[in-house]
C-alpha cells in the first residue's frame, strides 16, 4: 500500500533510470544516428531506418506491459493498422504526411481502446491470449477490406515524401530526407512518452500495475488508466507502421503477421520492460544480432540466434539489457 501511495502521489518523482534523459546516452546515440548516413548507401540506410522506426512499436509494448502490467502479444497488428491508415489518408484522401501522421496516431488509439476493453475483466495470461488471437486473425481480416489494404496482393502508396527545395537535397537523396524525418518523429514520440510516464498519469499506471486494488482505494480510475494505457500504446505502434510506409511505399497483410508481434514483445523484454531506454536497447539488439551472426558465420537462421540470446539474458538479467547496464553502472567501487 505504501509503495502504491508513493507512486500515485502528485509530489513523487520517477526513478532516474526510468527517464529517457541520459545525457551521455543521448549524445552517443546522436553521434551514431548522424554517422549512419555517411557509411551506408540508400538501400542499407532504409533497412536500418525501418528497424529504428520499429523502436516506436517496441515502446508501445513497453508502455502497455512494462508500465501498466497489460501483457500484449498483438501489437504487430496495430503496426499494420497504422500502415493501412497512413496509405488511406495519404493516397485515397490526398492528405499531406504532416496531417496524416496525427490522424494515424488517433486511429491507433481508437483501435487500441476498443481492444483494451477486455482488460477491464481479464488480465495476465488471458489478456495475452486475447491479444494473440487478434494478431492471428488480423492478416486474414485485412484481406476482406481491399479498398483499404489492397486485398490479397496488397497496395502501393502513390504519394512519396520527397525533400523540400529549401533542404538543397537532390531527388536522388530522398532517402536521406526520409531518414532524418523518421528519426525526428521517433525522438518526438519518445519525448512525449517520457513526459506521460513521468507525470501523474504515468505514476497512476504504475500504481495499477503494482496493485489494482490499492490503486482503486487511492482514487485511481482503473477503467481510464487501463484502457487509456492500451490505447496510447496502440497509437505508438500505429505510428511505427505509418513511418514504415514512408520508407517503403507498399503495404500488405503479410507484413503484419503474428511473428511481428512476437518480435516486438521479444525486443521489449530483451531491452527491459518498465524503462523507456529499453525500447532502444531492444532495437539495437535487433540490428546488431544479425550483423554479429553474419560476421562470425554462426548460424544461417538469425531468428534462432536472437531467441537463444533472449533465453540466455533471461537467466542472466530478467529485467533486460537496461537492468544489466544499470546494475553495472551502480557497481560499488573499491575503497582504497
Amino acid at each position: 500500500m505504501t509503495s502504491v501511495q508513493s507512486s500515485a502521489s502528485t509530489g513523487s518523482t520517477a526513478p532516474p533510470e526510468d527517464r529517457f534523459r541520459i545525457p551521455w546516452g543521448l549524445m552517443a546515440l546522436g553521434v551514431v544516428l548522424i554517422a549512419l548516413p555517411i557509411f551506408m548507401d540508400s538501400i542499407e540506410l532504409r533497412r536500418i531506418t525501418q528497424l529504428i522506426v520499429l523502436s516506436i512499436g517496441v515502446l508501445g509494448v513497453g508502455v502497455a506491459t512494462g508500465y501498466c502490467g497489460l501483457i500484449s502479444l498483438g501489437h504487430g497488428a496495430f503496426v499494420g493498422i497504422g500502415a493501412f491508415a497512413m496509405a488511406t489518408y495519404v493516397d485515397n484522401f490526398g492528405l499531406p504526411f504532416l496531417v496524416a501522421l496525427p490522424l494515424v496516431f488517433v486511429t491507433g488509439v481508437i483501435f487500441g481502446c476498443v481492444l483494451g476493453l477486455p482488460t477491464l475483466r481479464i488480465k495476465g495470461i488471458y489478456l495475452a491470449l486475447v491479444t494473440l488471437g487478434f494478431a492471428l486473425v488480423f492478416p486474414s481480416l485485412a484481406k476482406r477490406f481491399p479498398s483499404i489494404t489492397g486485398g490479397v496482393s496488397g497496395r502501393a502508396v502513390d504519394a512519396e515524401l520527397n525533400p523540400p527545395e529549401w533542404t538543397g537535397l537532390e531527388p536522388s537523396q530522398a532517402m536521406l530526407w526520409r531518414y532524418g524525418f523518421c528519426v525526428l518523429v521517433c525522438f518526438l514520440l519518445f519525448w512525449l512518452t517520457s513526459n506521460v510516464i513521468n507525470s501523474r498519469v504515468g505514476r497512476s499506471l504504475q500504481a495499477v500495475r503494482d496493485n489494482e486494488t490499492a490503486a482503486a482505494v487511492f482514487g485511481i480510475n482503473l477503467v481510464t488508466a487501463k484502457v487509456g494505457a492500451f490505447g496510447f500504446s496502440a497509437g505508438l505502434a500505429a505510428m511505427a507502421g505509418a513511418l514504415q510506409t514512408i520508407l517503403f511505399p507498399f503495404v500488405s497483410h503479410e507484413q503484419y503477421d503474428v511473428f511481428l508481434s512476437f518480435r516486438l514483445y521479444a525486443a521489449a523484454v530483451l531491452g527491459g520492460l518498465g524503462t523507456l531506454v529499453g525500447a532502444v536497447y531492444g532495437v539495437v539488439a535487433l540490428i546488431l544480432v544479425p550483423r554479429i551472426n553474419d560476421a562470425l558465420h554462426l548460424l544461417e537462421n538469425e531468428v534462432f540466434v536472437f531467441g537463444a540470446g533472449l533465453i540466455l539474458l533471461t537467466f542472466v538479467s530478467p529485467d533486460g539489457l537496461a537492468g544489466l547496464i544499470r546494475r553495472r553502472g551502480r557497481r560499488p567501487t573499491r575503497q582504497e
